[in-house]
């Protein structure tokens, strides 16, 4: 689970999604990321790629995350 601290809302996210967003949070760039999980599940780059930019724009959307230091 997130804990939106400004609005004390919890996303439910699947192990995937809070593996990204710890790795956000260390300072994996997303293109180091997304080549890390092409190469270890065997996936399309580009699949990746749209898949976690995707979920980067939803977290962007409800201000879960931003692009640079608060």
């Amino acid at each position: 689970m997130l804990l939106d601290t400004h609005k004390g809302v919890y996303w439910h996210l699947n192990e995937a999604a809070m593996t990204f967003v710890d790795e956000l949070a260390k300072g994996v760039a997303v293109d180091d990321y997304v080549r890390a999980v092409a190469g270890q599940t065997g996936t399309d780059e580009a699949r990746v790629r749209a898949d976690h930019l995707q979920l980067l724009a939803e977290f962007r959307k409800a201000k879960l995350v931003t692009d640079g230091p608060a």
